[in-house]
Order: structure tokens, then sequence, then C-alpha cells
């Protein structure tokens, strides 16, 4: 299993998600608690509240952020220079979070290119007026990334402006 931190804005760990990195059948939704070998591909400390990962962001970036569905989406928008944060799946995003995000300009989400993503897009731009939806179409974040670099992310946000 991978494991994720997930770090409040002082670099303390708030909690820990952990990824499965083997092909096999995966059962659950993400909440592992242990019954033979079977266990979600994401695996959640049991009673654990939802949270946004990344949020030294919130506090490090400046009128604009990213929300990517799903961690490693958040990681690659880092590596390539975006203040982000994650959400821990297409089903997570709760009020709470809103009040985190609402401050900003802009808020970009990328949810990922299919209905589960969809409905992530369309729920958080529901709840936040300041949030836009980034139209990824050949894959998730990291898909798009390792297919055209940092210039393939770059592209579709300066479609989104230019609209």
């Amino acid at each position: 299993m991978l494991a994720i931190p997930y770090l409040g804005h002082d670099g303390q760990t708030l909690t820990i998600r952990f990824r499965c990195l083997h092909e096999h059948n995966h059962h659950g939704h993400g909440h592992g608690h242990g019954h033979g070998h079977g266990h979600g591909k994401y695996n959640t400390i049991a009673e654990d509240p939802p949270r946004l990962y990344g949020v030294d962001s919130i506090h490090a970036a400046g009128d604009e952020i990213h929300l990517t569905e799903g961690e490693f989406d958040r990681v690659i928008l880092r590596k390539i220079g975006w203040h982000a944060v994650g959400s821990p799946g297409a089903e997570m995003w709760f009020g709470r979070h809103r009040r985190m995000l609402a401050g900003f300009s802009k808020v970009w989400v990328w949810g990922d290119p299919d209905d589960a993503g969809a409905k992530f897009t369309a729920k958080v731009c529901r709840s936040l007026r300041n949030a836009k939806g980034v139209r990824l179409w050949g894959g998730d974040v990291t898909e798009t990334y390792l297919r055209g670099g940092a210039q393939a992310l770059h592209d579709l946000i300066n479609e989104e402006n230019a609209k």
C-alpha cells in the first residue's frame, strides 16, 4: 500500500489514506476494514472525516486555486507549480470544503472525464460561484500530463480563459 499523508498547513499529519498498488480485484468503496484480503483500491482510517488533500496550498495560493478529483492529480498540479487541493474522490465534496475555497476569485475544478467526474464538477460549481470546470477529454490530470506535459494542462486553462 502507498501511504498518502494528509498534512495541515503547519505540516502536521491529520490523517493518512492508503492506495493499493496491485492490479487485482478491489472490493468495497475505500473503507477497508480488514475482512480477509478484500479491500478497496483506497483505504481510509475508519471514522475519519473526508478531508481535502494538500490544504497547505490554501494558505500559499494567490487569488486562484485548483481542485482535483484525487490526490495524485493534485500532486501533478503542484509539480507544475500550481497551488491545488485534492478531493479524495468524486463523492467527497462537502459544505465545509466550500468554506475553505470561498475566498478565492477562481477555483479551477479538474473532475475526471467520466460521469462521476462530471457530477463532481457540477456539484462544486453549484456550491461555489467562483468555481469553473476545466474540460478534460483525453484522460484525467495525470494522464493528460503524462501525454503532453505541463503544456497540455496550461493549454486547457488557456482554452477556458479564452471563452
